[in-house]
């Protein structure tokens, strides 16, 4: 923390608001992957089918999409507290709507408005590490940021599959509502402003506006917004097929189901931990670009796999290599982009989500077809993450000639 920011009061990156801040952006990994594994369960009770139930899903990260792509620039202009405190507090009642739901219409809409009001304090949450940091030391905030957010994709699936049977779907979502208290907590009580009114654009519509031009005619962020939405699209197309893959296709129960997911995640937790170690011994673009690389191959082979051999032992090492590295990339993509356009974080960071639930709003339901449903999530893996690699190489281009 310098003299300026003491001065000025701003909030420093400590560990604490750091865990505040992963809490927050954890709104998706909580509020997916802990009900996925009652899916069955919810469809059964509330009398519907399976595509129906699969709309909780879709509405949910159209909410996360939607809501961070309004609340990311428009905080530009009205700062991002309060905001961040108006979408928890409607993240934790659209929970309890669902709990309460008495049909799957009711459902679907909770989830919607529990995406918007998640969406909020994810953008918002991002925002806040360039606000208050630049350069290696917002890239190993963002590295550190992931890795603690990785908790939240190793214990909500293990928490989803054993809590299923003795508490039901509603239960699932009175722990999330809980959840979303305590993202409420840490919105009043942990984050301060962190965007002081002489850096705020105008509040009008053409200020708002004016924040997605800023960032978009920056080529390394639109470069680097393709790799980000692309990697997270290479892990959804895993996400939205692995129930079936695994449960249907390979014979795994719903705890063991569960379990392997877990324990994917922890993958992601050790690429985080491990990426964040080599920020600044490394090149951040360079650590991004090898990631990158790795999960094409790892993609690419499990696509081989699929169509010559589609056995667990082949198909389990693939999945994690591949699904762990998504890690640095989302990390990496974030902060190298963000801090490009730091003036303009709120939207930058928004643009980004908007993008990463959108397409993977579309990944989910393409790769639903087909009658093999493994290579159908494969193959949207491997075509992904090539989209991803070309976003980082004309990232890095345009990063050159900025330099040159």
């Amino acid at each position: 923390m310098t003299h300026d920011d003491q001065r000025q009061g701003k909030q420093q990156l400590t560990v604490p608001l750091l865990m505040g801040l992963a809490l927050l952006t954890s709104s998706g990994p909580f509020a997916i992957d802990m009900y996925l594994p009652a899916l069955p369960v919810l469809a059964e009770d509330l009398g519907t089918t399976d595509s129906m139930t699969q709309l909780t899903l879709s509405g949910f990260v159209l909410g996360l999409a939607i809501g961070q792509l309004v609340t990311g620039p428009v905080s530009d202009s009205l700062g991002r507290r309060k905001l961040m405190v108006g979408g928890a507090i409607l993240a934790l009642a659209a929970a309890v709507l669902a709990a309460l739901a008495p049909t799957i219409e009711i459902l679907i809409l909770a989830r919607l408005l529990q995406g918007l009001g998640g969406g909020a304090c994810v953008v918002l949450a991002r925002a806040v590490i360039p606000d208050l940091a630049q350069g290696d030391r917002a890239a190993r905030a963002f590295a550190l940021l992931m890795a603690i957010q990785g908790i939240a994709p190793i214990a909500a699936p293990v928490v989803g599959g054993l809590l299923v049977e003795p508490l039901g779907w509603r239960g699932l979502f009175w722990i999330l509502s809980a959840i979303a208290f305590a993202q409420l907590l840490v919105a009043l009580f942990v984050v301060r402003e962190s965007k002081p009114p002489e850096e705020r654009s105008p509040f009008t519509v053409a200020g708002i506006l004016g924040n997605f031009g800023y960032v978009l005619r920056n080529r390394g962020y639109r470069g680097y917004l393709i790799s980000f939405a692309l990697g997270f699209s290479t892990m959804f197309a895993y996400i939205s097929a692995s129930p079936f893959v695994l449960q249907n296709q390979l014979g795994f129960s719903v705890q063991a189901y569960a379990l392997i997911f877990g324990f994917n995640s922890v993958g992601l937790l050790l690429a985080n931990t491990v990426n964040a170690r080599l920020i600044g011994r490394l090149d951040t673009h360079d650590i991004l670009r090898v990631c990158l690389v790795l999960i094409l191959v790892f993609s690419g082979a499990l696509v081989v796999v699929m169509l010559v051999h589609p056995v667990a032992w082949l198909i389990l090492p693939l999945l994690f290599l591949a699904v762990s590295l998504v890690g640095p990339v989302l990390s990496n993509s974030t902060a190298l982009g963000t801090g490009l356009v730091n003036r303009r974080a709120g939207a930058a960071s928004a643009l980004m989500g908007f993008l990463q639930f959108g397409l993977a709003g579309v990944v989910s339901p393409l790769v639903g077809l087909g009658a093999n449903a493994g290579l159908s999530m494969a193959l949207g893996m491997a075509v992904c993450s090539a989209l991803a690699v070309l976003g980082a190489v004309y990232a890095g281009k345009g990063r050159e000639a900025a330099q040159g």
